[in-house]
């Protein structure tokens, strides 16, 4: 086949087939999200004050925060800030078969790593005094190892410490302890720092052994999937991921981004479609109203904080007709059981677990799907039940802000500081203000927060006498966890035993020596060599029977 009439072939068939099946639009036909200062500020504000989203640890909002002023400031790629490369098998079959995902020259991750940020004292040329500053510089951009292309950021204190990236930084480096000068081990001790004449300029350096660690390192998925959950719970009217940040004229897109500006790929790409000029007053020779066209191009124009990301009500759930495709695989699954309650060993035990796993997969895209469409439904008719409540006065509600409402002390304290400044801060309250949030920073780094917080409650007295054996017996030694989840009782062993391997059995199997940190073990230094051996341990000493 000729290759003009085989790409002829292939876009009829696109055109004719695969366009109306799959419903498909052209790629900016909705156009493209944009971020500004108020977007940036309440995604931050919402991260820290409100979002009740569990995270593996507090130290990964900590640096979600990090995360966001990076990608907002550079527009750099997600993984050039975050390192979140998935664990690899220590055999070398990897390797084998895929090859190295890194050349042997780097060495490193692709990600932020301390030995790409440099931390300095300056002297301010106007008004003599020592103040912080910070540059970053990204190199190991997309196709890097072929063609690298340095390009250097520098920072300032942020007047408002909720967008100030050198605290984020500040804080990751003490909770690291990445600081070379052995003196500089709390936030204090970091913002005394100060020139000594006749330099200039003090670099504050990292450790050698920290130098190809990167700061921002992500335990779960992807800084996508965090970045859309924050934006629906915190109101936002569609979902946006990192490349919603990167907007900008061809000349400085080029520079961020490290484009060639002799090749047209990317001219449509991260141009900004809304005109941000006020066209109207400048054809009619008024004054400009350039605060409010700013605000037409934003993201949060639309935002309502009531909005979360699951807002379909009880009653709406509760009242959808069955799903055909889910009933009819739950009777293939039924016909194929029997009346056995137990599968394993079953017959039929590969086609009754396919059959599982097909209906828990439909059930989460028809929720997934109603979810969003109630959403849709939601913001088209918010304005015209607001209007149409102004009509009746008694009717209508003023929104209240919900007060700062959290279970860890340190993200309260953090989100009541940061969310609250004071505007009329200088000098030395000013300062005082930049050290006691890095000092909390890192204090939260050091928490954890559960999802069964919500389930915690004052039990019933005929419910006190529940024995040790429904604790969990790694959680009970954690102390980042606030007291009433370390020493929380499920309702039954069963129960337990479920949380237990969801939670902790993959990172025991991993672990060399696996040490016991229950209060009971933890003035001795017990390790264990694997897994069973620590289960044995938990059932003679503790009294809490695992699964084998």
């Amino acid at each position: 086949m000729e290759p003009e009439i085989g790409q002829c072939t292939f876009l009829r068939w696109h055109d004719a087939v695969l366009i109306p099946r799959y419903d498909l639009r052209p790629p900016n036909a909705d156009g493209k999200p944009l971020l500004g200062t108020d977007d940036l500020l309440a995604l931050l504000t919402f991260n820290l004050a409100y979002d009740t989203g569990v995270v593996p640890l507090e130290a990964h909002r900590v640096q979600l925060s990090g995360a966001y002023l990076g990608l907002a400031y550079t527009g750099a790629q997600p993984a050039e800030i975050v390192d979140n490369e998935k664990s690899r098998p220590n055999d070398g079959s990897w390797e084998e078969i895929f090859g190295p995902n890194q050349t042997t020259g780097r060495g490193r991750p692709k990600a932020l790593c301390y030995e790409d940020v440099l931390l300095m004292v300056v002297r301010h040329p106007d008004t003599g005094t020592d103040v912080l500053a910070m540059s970053i510089k990204f190199i190991h951009h997309k196709g890097a190892d072929n063609k690298p292309k340095p390009t250097i950021f520098f920072f300032t204190m942020a007047r408002k410490v909720i967008l100030c990236l050198i605290t984020v930084i500040i804080s990751q480096a003490l909770r690291d302890q990445a600081f070379a000068a052995r003196n500089l081990i709390s936030a204090g001790d970091v913002f005394q720092t100060r020139n000594k004449s006749p330099v200039i300029c003090t670099p504050l350096r990292w450790k050698e052994s920290m130098l190809k660690v990167p700061i921002f390192r992500s335990p779960d998925g992807p800084l996508r999937d965090d970045m859309e959950r924050q934006t629906l719970d915190a109101g936002f009217e569609k979902p946006f991921g990192p490349k919603a940040f990167r907007k900008a004229s061809d000349a400085v897109r080029d520079q961020m981004m490290r484009h060639d500006p002799k090749w047209a790929t990317f001219n449509s790409a991260y141009i900004n479609e809304k005109v941000q000029f006020d066209i109207q007053n400048t054809v009619l020779d008024e004054p400009s109203e350039d605060g409010l066209i700013r605000l037409f191009t934003h993201m949060s124009l639309m935002r309502d904080p009531r909005a979360a990301k699951d807002m379909v009500r009880d009653e709406v759930w509760s009242s959808l007709p069955p799903y055909p495709e889910i009933e009819e695989l739950q009777r293939q699954r039924e016909e194929l059981k029997g009346r056995s309650y137990q599968i394993k060993g079953h017959d039929d035990e590969e086609m009754i677990r396919s059959l599982t796993r097909q209906i828990r997969a439909k059930r989460a895209e028809r929720g997934k799907r109603i979810r969003s469409k109630y959403r849709e439904f939601y913001f088209h008719n918010r304005p015209t039940w607001d209007i149409e409540r102004q009509a009746v006065p008694d009717e209508e509600e003023e929104y209240v802000t919900p007060v700062i409402d959290l279970h860890i002390a340190e993200r309260a304290e953090l989100a009541e500081l940061l969310v609250n400044q004071p505007d009329s801060l200088a000098g030395d309250g000013f300062k005082q203000l930049r050290v006691q949030a890095v000092e909390l920073m890192v204090a939260l780094c050091h928490r954890q927060e559960t999802a069964k917080r919500r389930t915690l409650r004052e039990r019933a007295p005929a419910d006190v006498r529940i024995k040790e054996e429904t604790q969990c017996p790694r959680c009970i030694g954690n102390e980042g966890q606030l007291y009433e989840e370390r020493t929380f009782r499920y309702c039954r062993p069963a129960v337990m035993y479920d949380h237990f391997d969801r939670e902790h059995v993959k990172e025991l199997r991993g672990a060399k020596q696996i040490p016991c940190s229950h209060p009971k073990c933890s003035r001795e230094t017990l390790e264990f060599k694997h897994l069973n051996h620590f289960k044995n341990h938990v059932e003679l000493v503790h009294g809490v029977k695992l699964r084998v």
